[in-house]
């Protein structure tokens, strides 16, 4: 995540007349990338949730199971 916001905030900062070509009437590829941004965001939360409810939740259940006994 911190590659692509920093990537995006090198592309304002260095490439302004890039980010403001025009894809569409009122859509700027500027906008898309914020917009793409956000859906990455989004992404890459929603794998890091599965992710560690798959490995650290059942981990954590061995140590609870293994605390009892």
């Amino acid at each position: 995540m911190t590659a692509i916001y920093v990537g995006f905030i090198l592309l304002i900062a260095y490439a302004k007349p890039l980010l403001a070509t025009r894809i569409a009437p009122g859509l700027s590829l500027g906008i898309l990338l914020g917009v793409l941004v956000i859906l990455a965001a989004w992404l890459l939360i929603l794998v890091y949730v599965r992710w560690a409810n798959r490995h650290y939740d059942t981990a954590l259940a061995a140590l609870r199971r293994q605390s009892d006994i």
